[in-house]
């Protein structure tokens, strides 16, 4: 059976995965990886299995990889360069045979929230430097470790109607004030896309939204 290692699982961001993942991909299985599992809706904690576990600990890593094909990867804070190799170095030394890594990093980490009403999505640059480098660097480090990866850089992400999504590489673009919401599950949908579809193979890009979509 494919399973996924939710990272972070009860990020509102992972929630709108996880909802998702039980509506769209039901054969799919799911493993929840939580510092607090009280935080989890009751039906994930008696569905899925959960590893209870600190994305700063290395050896959380080795208890939750077995049996994992996909990861998912929404864990936050400032100090995640340093737990996403702690990440890859579990999945090397414990020669996990995972497919595709989907990983959640920072917008605005190369100024491309410059337009508009909300420039402060940019100002991780000069508030944080060394969680901006380290967001920068994550492209070597997936790139280096051989895995397929992608990595999202999404602006706001909030509840509302879904839309299109507009993806954009080279980093360095201007996105307009009005693009820089992006629904949770046109997120979470992008981010199945990419895990079990091949969708943005090996990239890290900006996500935000485009055209509502319509009923047909």
């Amino acid at each position: 059976m494919e399973t996924v290692l939710v990272l972070g699982a009860t990020s509102p961001t992972a929630q709108a995965f996880i909802s998702l993942m039980t509506h769209d991909y039901p054969t799919v299985q799911l493993k929840l990886f939580v510092r607090h599992p009280a935080k989890l809706p009751a039906d994930q904690r008696d569905r899925f299995p959960v590893i209870v576990g600190d994305a700063a600990n290395y050896a959380d890593y080795l208890r939750a990889l077995p049996d994992v094909t996909y990861v998912y990867n929404s864990v936050g804070g400032v100090h995640t360069g340093a737990w996403t190799q702690l990440l890859l170095r579990a999945i090397r030394e414990t020669h996990a045979p995972i497919k595709h890594v989907v990983d959640i990093s920072a917008g605005g980490i190369y100024g491309e929230f410059r337009s508009g009403l909300r420039p402060y999505l940019s100002a991780v640059r000069t508030m944080y430097p060394q969680y901006t480098r380290d967001q920068r660097h994550k492209l070597d480090w997936y790139r280096d470790s051989g895995l397929a990866f992608t990595i999202f850089r999404p602006g706001l992400i909030q509840d509302g109607p879904e839309t299109q999504l507009i993806t954009h590489t080279p980093d360095y673009h201007d996105i307009r004030a009005n693009e820089f919401d992006i629904n949770r599950t046109t997120f979470a949908r992008a981010a199945a896309n990419a895990l079990f579809h091949n969708a943005y193979p090996n990239q890290s890009l900006s996500v935000h939204n485009g055209a509502p979509l319509t009923e047909s």
